[in-house]
């Protein structure tokens, strides 16, 4: 309530606080009520701390794959994939976490939207996680004419993959593995067939892996190489997810 003195109000009206300060009548916002959190929402909050976390430490063990030639979405679209994987879990709301979800609901997961990986790329590599506790990555005969996109100027494509172990519970990676596949578009035979590439995931830590690939485009001044890659030309994406 307020009351008028001296030809001032002072007091709250409504959530209007009145009061005089030299000679002058200052107008403030009344604090407003706080909202007691429910067990649900700080279920809610905990399960949300837990996808942020893990959409942090994505992004950065996978900053070589995406070169930050991400889309401006690129974090939030991360977080939404991630909550697709813990709601997939059974546990209860507050103890949802990367294990107990659907991992494999990250796979194809693109850091740049406008440009999906299967555009460029015509065929998908076989990757497994094997008993032995090792990926295993085998590309499939490919014809580099027809079976990979080829920017124009582009004579050198490189593969880039990153293989990352997390454990997401202790919030942490155990370590990583980079491996790169050069291929010259130029050379006299347009088949290409790759080895096998196995990576060991033996770690008693190790709770999940996930697999980047990107590819870098070239063209070559005399002895040089300059990068063709940029925002709108940069296939890069999440191809492999296991829980161990």
């Amino acid at each position: 309530m307020a009351i008028l003195e001296n030809g001032s109000l002072k007091g709250l009206v409504g959530n209007l606080v009145f009061r005089k300060s030299n000679e002058k009548t200052i107008v403030q916002t009344g604090p407003g009520r706080k909202t007691k959190q429910t067990k649900a929402t700080k279920a809610a909050a905990i399960d949300f701390g837990h996808v942020s976390t893990a959409g942090s430490r994505i992004r950065t063990i996978m900053g070589e794959i995406h070169l930050n030639m991400h889309d401006s979405s690129m974090h939030n679209r991360l977080i939404n994939h991630l909550k697709r994987v813990t709601r997939a879990s059974k546990a209860p709301v507050g103890e949802k976490t990367m294990r107990s979800g659907k991992i494999d609901r990250l796979i194809n997961f693109q850091f740049v939207e406008k440009c999906h990986m299967h555009d460029y790329m015509h065929f998908d590599p076989e990757i497994k996680l094997l008993d032995t506790k090792q990926v295993a990555i085998q590309f499939p005969k490919f014809d580099m004419q027809k079976d990979i996109h080829r920017p124009r100027y582009c004579n050198l494509m490189k593969i880039n993959l990153m293989i990352a172990i997390f454990n997401f519970e202790k919030q942490q990676y155990i370590r990583w593995y980079k491996h790169q596949i050069p291929i010259d578009l130029q050379a006299p035979s347009k088949d290409v067939e790759l080895e096998e590439l196995l990576f060991d995931a033996n770690d008693q830590d190790a709770e999940t892996v996930l697999i980047g690939m990107n590819i870098e485009y070239y063209e070559r001044f005399r002895e040089n190489y300059s990068l063709l890659n940029n925002k709108d030309l940069h296939p890069a994406a999440i191809v492999g997810a296991f829980i161990i």
